[in-house]
């Protein structure tokens, strides 16, 4: 039996997990994301203290299982960068994803190139979260950190630097940075001479999978990780966990389900993607010839979240209550009536992600009455999360041209099945919750195991582990139901979209 050892570095947690060959979950041991606040509010992870803490988990995991491990590949978050020099020293701190310091340098990108010109390139937004509005900020705030870098790093990109000293990416990576040419697979020397950034400081692309280096003695002493182990490319963590979910065939859509939710088409291989823009983004997949298109609600999870701390707990009023359990709650929502009771919730609590990507909208109860209870409201929320994924599925399918057959759900709201039953009514799909709650980082350790010569690609290792998933099919009785409710809900956001923003105005003014 062998053993891969993957490297996750997410929003919420980092994490070092080792499997084996089949995909089964030896050891895993995580800790809390350091994120930090500078003195102007704005967010950054510390490269060196994320190293230190990689390095404990690696050490701590590989202790655990106590097996030499064959190859180590890494998955993470994207967008977020980091400078090191010739000397592999690194520079500055990395900024967060979600950081929004550098929206000045995405305007400057859209006057220079306009909107419609970067997503024919890009197939991106104009987004201050992307990478490369982030390295023009470092360059007109940071000039000493500009000036001594040699190679722009992504996070995933950094741990593999730490463990081999290779400046290496992937082609998920290279398609979240706003420079990188998603149909000809290529930096954008266009895009990049247009802001005076030389193509020679990002790294080389590669396909995830493909085997970059081996761990030395000096790294082995550090991260417990076997002398001479294959260190592979690794990629985004969404597309990683497409692994785990099977979602690679092109008859499905990747639903990866937790604060926010991101749905993801990813195409057959040879495909060729449409660049036009319709609320989607399009990036390229861990594998150079498959395209993806993305879709997002931007606070899923959490409205969820937040409707069930409103509408269940008196704590808000420091008044306490007799304990009760999450799933007792949800139990009672599994026969109530929230729609059906003309009762419409919009999921734009942050703002509205696709088709619209408008941060000025806002989330809301519509055709409220004296009538509903808490328990109406919550099954609504569970709806129009639902309602909302319908639109976005039905985007990237007119988009791509096919009919899938079901959506693969991962992530922490997996769990909670009256909403992932109510989503298979309302899409008219069948849900398959995937088996490994650890999806991305199965999906890297499998990239290491391909990186190996285990497995021959991504299909072959995809294939095995999809065939755990757990299905849920819509309720014939409901889908009918749910439809004529739809054609209402798509109506509401352009009805809303005015009021909304004269909403976001007044706050705005107020605010300070």
């Amino acid at each position: 039996m062998k053993y891969y050892l993957a490297i996750d570095v997410g929003t919420t947690n980092w994490k070092a997990a080792v499997y084996d060959q089949v995909g089964k979950l030896i050891a895993i041991e995580r800790v809390a994301t350091k994120t930090h606040l500078d003195a102007s509010g704005y967010s950054y992870y510390n490269p060196i203290e994320m190293w230190d803490d990689i390095s404990k988990l690696c050490k701590a995991v590989t202790a655990k299982v106590a097996q030499p491990i064959s190859a180590v590949s890494v998955t993470s978050i994207a967008e977020a960068v980091v400078g090191v020099d010739k000397n592999g020293k690194v520079l500055g701190d990395i900024i967060a994803w979600f950081d929004t310091r550098s929206i000045k340098e995405a305007e400057e990108l859209r006057e220079k190139l306009t909107a419609e010109k970067l997503y024919e390139i890009t197939g991106l937004d104009v987004n201050p979260i992307f990478s490369l509005p982030k390295i023009m900020w470092i360059r007109k705030h940071w000039p000493e950190v500009y000036q001594n870098a040699y190679k722009w790093l992504q996070m995933g990109d950094y741990m593999l630097f730490c463990l081999t000293g290779e400046c290496v990416t992937d082609y998920t990576f290279a398609s979240r940075t706003l420079a990188f040419d998603v149909v000809a697979n290529e930096w954008s020397r266009e895009i990049l001479d247009m802001v005076d950034v030389p193509v020679d400081m990002l790294p080389r692309v590669c396909q995830s999978g493909t085997t970059i280096g081996t761990i030395s003695s000096a790294v082995a002493e550090l991260t417990g990780i076997t002398a001479g182990a294959k260190v592979v490319v690794g990629g985004n963590d969404h597309p990683c966990a497409s692994i785990a979910a099977g979602a690679i065939r092109g008859d499905k859509i990747l639903d990866s389900s937790g604060t926010a939710e991101s749905f993801i088409y990813i195409s057959k291989k040879d495909a060729v993607p449409n660049m036009t823009f319709e609320g989607q983004r399009t990036c390229r997949y861990l594998q150079k010839d498959r395209y993806a298109l993305w879709g997002g609600i931007i606070c899923s999870g959490r409205s969820f979240d937040w409707a069930y701390e409103i509408l269940t707990s008196s704590e808000c009023f420091g008044i306490k209550q007799d304990e009760y359990s999450y799933a007792q709650i949800l139990a009672q929502l599994e026969n109530e009536k929230g729609a059906e009771k003309g009762l419409l919730f919009y999921p734009h609590m942050r703002g509205a992600g696709a088709p619209y990507w408008n941060p000025k909208a806002s989330g809301s109860f519509v055709g409220l009455r004296d009538t509903h209870s808490a328990k109406n409201m919550l099954r609504s929320v569970l709806e129009g999360l639902s309602m909302q994924a319908r639109m976005i599925v039905d985007m990237e399918e007119k988009l791509a041209g096919v009919n899938v057959e079901s959506l693969c759900v991962v992530g922490g709201s997996s769990h909670n099945k009256v909403w992932q039953t109510i989503k298979a009514s309302v899409t008219n799909k069948d849900i398959e919750l995937c088996f490994e709650a650890e999806a991305t980082s199965q999906g890297a350790a499998m990239l290491a195991a391909i990186g190996d010569g285990m497995y021959k690609d991504i299909e072959e290792v995809s294939e095995m582990l999809a065939s755990k998933n757990i299905i849920i099919h819509p309720d014939p009785k409901m889908v009918p139901i749910y439809d004529e409710i739809y054609q209402i809900y798509k109506e509401g956001y352009e009805s809303m979209k005015n009021f909304n923003t004269q909403l976001y105005n007044i706050q705005e003014k107020f605010r300070g």
